[in-house]
């Protein structure tokens, strides 16, 4: 295989985009079968995609524009309204401990807020919103890009193995797998973001670099000595 033109599904930030709304498409529909299964109106089912499916209508809505020429446009901001519902989200799960405490709440709070930070550490770094708060400085980035995607693969396993223990029935099954493939999915989008960034930024540095060596050793050099008869 050439490196320089394919690249596996896991590598590639264009497949892993179609492959999370297809997910989210599944997601959406099997988490509504029980509320299409009981016949009920279609006003009621919308209602119930709303409360229930937040999360993915938004990163749906999200993965879905910025396929699109409006959305590569307007990709930063596209990326702050990502951060700021994942944001509530993190608020709405520390909520949930207080009301069904319990290991698996925790690990969803743990990952919801990881993911968050992760997020807004990856695509705000290298903007104005970043360097004005220097983002590249702050405690977020004692962590590397590797170390929080490993972290956030092992949440989610953990969370995975859990729900699978007390799970009833094999759509759950189903649900919990593809929630999790999901998240993982997501999880390597943002990774694959924040390396092409670095690797922009190192390319960028190493631009610099040379030109600044190429400066020094012309004023090294310096002007060139006129011949003697030249002079005479």
């Amino acid at each position: 295989m050439n490196k320089n033109k394919e690249k596996d599904f896991f590598d590639s930030p264009s497949m892993i985009t179609y492959i999370l709304i297809g997910l989210l498409v599944v997601l959406i529909i099997l988490s509504q079968s029980f509320a299409i299964q009981s016949h009920m109106a279609a006003g009621d089912i919308f209602r119930s995609i709303i409360n229930h499916n937040s999360i993915y209508l938004v990163s749906l809505i999200y993965f879905i524009l910025i396929r699109v020429k409006f959305g590569k446009k307007y990709f930063d901001y596209l990326n702050v309204v990502m951060f700021v519902f994942y944001l509530l989200t993190t608020f709405a799960s520390l909520f949930t401990i207080f009301q069904s405490f319990g290991f698996d709440s925790i690990l969803n709070l743990a990952f919801n807020v990881l993911i968050t930070l992760y997020f807004g550490y990856s695509f705000f770094t290298s903007t104005v919103i970043g360097k004005d708060l220097r983002l590249s400085d702050s405690p977020l980035a004692e962590i590397n890009n590797g170390q929080y995607y490993y972290l956030l693969i092992g949440i989610i396993a953990i969370s995975l193995i859990v729900s699978l223990v007390s799970v009833n029935s094999f759509e759950d099954v189903v649900v919990y797998l593809l929630e999790a493939l999901y998240q993982f999915m997501f999880v390597r989008y943002i990774y694959l973001y924040k390396e092409y960034v670095e690797r922009k930024e190192y390319e960028t540095l190493n631009v610099k670099k040379k030109t600044v060596d190429e400066v020094k050793v012309l004023k090294k050099r310096g002007r060139p000595k006129k011949e003697k008869s030249e002079e005479v």
